[in-house]
């Protein structure tokens, strides 16, 4: 069957799909691509106006639509629109970047950590830790003694070492992760979705969670929201993954593929393969030699390596143990440490071998304590079922179908029980026996759909967000699989391109003395600036060196990365809405923003204009070239100009000084910023230069060439 193509329904705007999927750099190796979007300003006016359908408005009804919308501050009816970008840039810019999130969960969340020691005994033991609390234990601590004070961080560093319940996005598999961040993002609208499992999850309407078909904000899955202080939301059925039930499969490290995968293609140690199958060095060692993985001289001693061992002396002989000794080592295999644990409950097999153990001396008695094969006596004898339990559990306990078979016998006979079954005189048997392979399993969580009962409208509540390590960047939180609303590279799981940041001279300045967080105008000596560079080129230079010497070496990656700088370059997939987006613009096109981020805002505020002009246009009017007045500030131009239905007219005479406006209640600060605000602005056009747009392909080769030589061969 050939293939054909048809035209997409969705809304879209011949501006908008010329820039798709093309990269404008930013800085010296940076990028911004829009990826993908959903919605135009028609799905804003489709938002507000529910009652009208396509090409029932005018352009300028649309337009006056949207200017009030924006200027009234009716913000839901642009949460239609999305944007996904594809970013790159330096670590420090992405820190500013990341900490204004939309997407977030409610105080009182628990997030789901495993604990590592029920880990290593093939079991998984819950740990719930509140959002709110992780967040405390992020910040930094305080000794009453500072002099005594060694790590005040010690809390984070145990949190981040912690394993964080996650779910494979291609297996839907329950793994691990770790947290990197947690960020507290304010007071926000909240929504309870309740699952008819009875678990519950509070968090605003753009949270993403992985329903059943895929990642969606609960705004775009079901079309929730708040309507006189009730939760509305779109009729239909919702599944949505949650933490999931027990399935057996086969181990990990028995698998070829898998191993093949890990161990030649990723290039991961021998400790850290046996960290994710919970089992030994040995083990995956012995599984790599079985299916011929071994690599000559990869994981043994190289020429010059110290043994652990040098120096050391043993003493050879019988030695007799210390009590101490025996009570550590009964405590360490008792309960389900023990290799003979089976979790505590018998299986009904377990149970029937139980009670043949049990009966059997009576039915060697019975039979005269000789086997009934070869009627001979013997000093092994096996109490044996006629009919197998297999083939009817309802004999399984009947006495009559016991029978005394003598060591030989009964192992002669094993896997032909039932040619024997008429010949110990039982009845004739038609079942038969399927022949299942022997194989190792390990119990395995895995997520499983749910579905969704109810939302409830809870209020505003504190909110919270967390950023974890990927590939897959989700985490399970109240038995639900939620995401954080940034999927960045990991730095652990691939090599890091190392390509870093050097600001140009005129962005090369001394600190503001008035901002604490700002700089100075101006830039410094053509001198100074060169020292600088030197001295940030020979950091990086070794940096780099380091890292690819310790990937080089087999280090663990995530290890080999902690000591590159915040220079150098990262990349993620950013996925949000414009209600969102022009928040975030508004902050960070503003001319007190730092400059690197700034030249990211203006790329992507160029394409706000290609997807959504209309909305753009109000969003320049009324947010970048308006600004807010306090209630002094009003005060104070009252005196000087007056109002009335003619229109606005200057006060005669009237002047305020700077003291005057003191006296209306307005600080030195205040005082300058409502000057700053009175001074006219230049309208900025975000424009994108297409002439500077790049191809994924020469992108990504980019990238490619800045990774280092040993990722490649």
């Amino acid at each position: 069957m050939e293939p054909t193509s048809r035209p997409t329904r969705r809304p879209t705007v011949p501006a908008a799909e010329e820039i798709l999927g093309g990269y404008f750099p930013v800085l010296d190796h940076g990028f911004v691509a829009l990826v993908d979007y959903m919605g135009t300003d028609d799905s804003v006016e489709r938002a507000a106006r529910v009652s009208y359908g396509y090409g029932t408005r005018r352009v300028s009804a649309t337009r006056g639509l949207i200017r009030y919308l924006r200027r009234h501050l009716h913000t839901t009816p642009s949460e239609m629109v999305e944007f996904k970008f594809h970013c790159a840039m330096p670590m420090f810019v992405a820190r500013q970047w990341i900490r204004h999130r939309t997407a977030c969960l409610a105080e009182g969340t628990e997030v789901y950590f495993d604990l590592p020691g029920a880990e290593a005994r093939g079991r998984r033991q819950l740990y719930k830790l509140p959002i709110e609390e992780i967040w405390q234990r992020f910040q930094s601590t305080r000794n009453k003694r500072p002099d005594k004070q060694r790590n005040p961080f010690f809390r984070r560093h145990r949190v981040k070492r912690m394993k964080l319940r996650q779910v494979d996005e291609d297996t839907l598999a329950l793994q691990h992760t770790r947290v990197v961040d947690v960020y507290r993002n304010g007071v926000k609208p909240v929504f309870r979705m309740v699952l008819e499992d009875g678990k519950s999850i509070e968090a605003t309407a753009d949270h993403r969670f992985l329903f059943a078909g895929g990642w969606d904000t609960l705004r775009g899955a079901t079309g929730v929201r708040e309507t006189s202080g009730r939760a509305v939301w779109s009729h239909g059925d919702y599944f949505v993954h949650v933490n999931g039930a027990a399935e057996k499969r086969p181990a990990l490290y028995q698998d070829p593929i898998w191993l093949q995968r890990e161990y030649r293609g990723h290039r991961r140690p021998l400790g850290d393969l046996a960290e994710v199958c919970g089992v030994t060095t040995h083990t995956i060692r012995k599984w790599l030699r079985h299916y011929r993985l071994t690599e000559p001289g990869r994981g043994t001693f190289q020429r010059g390596t110290e043994p652990w061992n040098k120096g050391t002396t043993y003493r050879l002989g019988p030695r007799e143990p210390s009590q101490e000794f025996l009570n550590a080592v009964r405590a360490a295999r008792s309960g389900a440490a023990s290799n003979f644990w089976r979790g505590g409950i018998s299986t009904g097999r377990n149970a029937v071998g139980r009670w043949t153990t049990q009966i059997a001396p009576k039915i060697h008695a019975r039979n005269g304590w000789t086997c009934q094969l070869c009627e001979e006596r013997a000093s092994e004898l096996h109490c044996h079922h006629i009919v197998p339990v297999w083939a009817d559990l309802d004999r399984a306990r009947d006495p009559a179908n016991l029978t005394t078979l003598c060591g030989c016998c009964h192992r002669s006979i094993a896997g032909r029980e039932l040619d024997f079954v008429e010949r110990l005189g039982g009845p004739p048997v038609k079942a038969e026996w399927v022949p299942r392979p022997r194989i190792p399993w390990n119990r395995l969580d895995k997520a499983r759909l749910v579905r969704v009962a109810r939302f409830e409208y809870v209020g505003e509540r504190e909110t919270y967000d967390l950023e974890v390590e990927g590939p897959h960047h989700n985490f399970v939180a109240n038995g639900i699989v939620t995401h954080n609303s940034v999927n960045e590279y990991s730095g652990r799981y691939s090599l890091m391109p190392l390509l870093f940041y050097s600001p140009e001279h005129d962005q090369f300045s001394l600190q503001s003395a008035t901002s604490n967080q700002g700089r100075a105008p101006g830039s410094v000596g053509a001198e100074f600036y060169r020292e600088a560079i030197r001295r940030w080129e020979d950091v990086r230079a070794r940096a780099a060196d380091d890292y690819g010497w310790l990937v080089g070496e087999n280090v663990a990656r995530e290890l080999a990365r902690i000591d590159l700088p915040l220079s150098t370059y990262t990349q993620w997939y950013w996925k949000i809405d414009l209600h969102n987006l022009l928040h975030f613009l508004t902050l960070r096109v503003d001319d007190h923003a730092q400059w690197e981020i700034q030249e990211y805002g203006r790329v992507m505020a160029g394409m706000v204009k290609r997807v959504a002009p209309l909305s753009y246009e109000a969003w320049i009017d009324y947010q970048v070239m308006g600004d807010k007045l306090t209630g002094a500030e009003i005060a104070a131009l009252s005196q000087l100009v007056s109002a009335d239905a003619d229109g606005l007219a200057a006060r005669t005479g009237a002047a305020l000084t700077n003291p005057e406006l003191a006296g209306l209640g307005l600080s030195g600060r205040e005082i300058r910023e409502l000057k700053e605000k009175l001074v006219p602005r230049e309208v900025p056009d975000y424009e994108l230069d297409l002439t500077q747009m790049r191809d994924p392909q020469d992108v990504a080769a980019e990238m490619d060439r800045a990774v280092p030589e040993v990722d490649r061969g």
